[in-house]
């Protein structure tokens, strides 16, 4: 019989990756959130629309739409090369504050502290690359960018909604861009439940400095969806 401590390792491996007890390897959750899906496929985030990539490094800028926010706010992601970076930024409120670190992708932000009044809105020359909604605390976006020297492993997908209608049905697929420029649209699914999981035995690999988001679309009206992915990041050896 097993006894659980907490200096070793446990039967459950991704257990053990998401305490941070295996080597190279960490737990990546991912929560996205649209609340007005149309007929067009669009990301699965919480400022809706399809979501646009930078094609460069951009300066960017994080601001609320409330003046109570001054607390920090942590953003996360990658620069030109595809490596990992972050900056902790406090707000001004309604004045808007900008960072010192150029980002190419950002993969997630979070607040540090209270409760954010207002939506927080990272962006540069108006077009938003990361949105914390009033209340929440969190990006709510199923996108992400793999780093430079590193794979992501899907193991698991659940996808919520909820339709008007009995005829209505939801589309969803995985849209994936390398650093190259190669683009591939796939596990396309539709589902009319309530809430569909897929469990994936082997999991999908997604390599390095490569693009994915969740899409989705209605097939009548609008409807609201929220797709969780668990996945690890895992760095990669020489030969790999």
């Amino acid at each position: 019989m097993y006894q659980y401590h907490y200096q070793r390792p446990t039967p459950h491996l991704l257990f053990d990756i998401a305490q941070g007890k295996m080597y190279d390897s960490e737990a990546v959750n991912i929560f996205g959130f649209n609340r007005d899906v149309n007929g067009s496929f669009e990301t699965v985030w919480n400022d809706g629309n399809a979501y646009a990539f930078p094609t460069t490094a951009l300066t960017m800028t994080v601001v609320s739409s409330s003046a109570s926010d001054t607390m920090s706010v942590l953003v996360s992601g990658l620069d030109a090369n595809y490596d990992q970076i972050s900056e902790t930024v406090t707000l001004t409120g309604t004045v808007a504050v900008t960072l010192s670190t150029q980002f190419y992708r950002i993969n997630s932000a979070v607040i540090l502290a209270g409760n954010n009044v207002g939506n927080i809105t990272i962006a540069n020359a108006g077009v938003t690359y990361a949105f914390i909604e009033a209340g929440t605390g969190a990006t709510q976006a199923c996108l992400f960018t793999v780093p430079n020297g590193y794979d992501l492993y899907l193991f698991r997908i659940t996808a919520n909604s909820a339709t008007a209608t009995g005829s209505q049905f939801l589309t969803i697929r995985n849209a994936l861009r390398t650093s190259t420029g190669r683009e591939l649209k796939v596990a396309e699914a539709t589902f009319a439940e309530s809430q569909v999981n897929y469990d994936r035995q082997i999991p999908f690999k997604i390599a390095e400095k490569t693009d994915f988001q969740f899409e989705a679309k209605s097939s009548a009206s609008t409807n609201q969806i929220a797709i969780f992915v668990e996945a690890v990041l895992v760095k990669r050896h020489e030969g790999q």
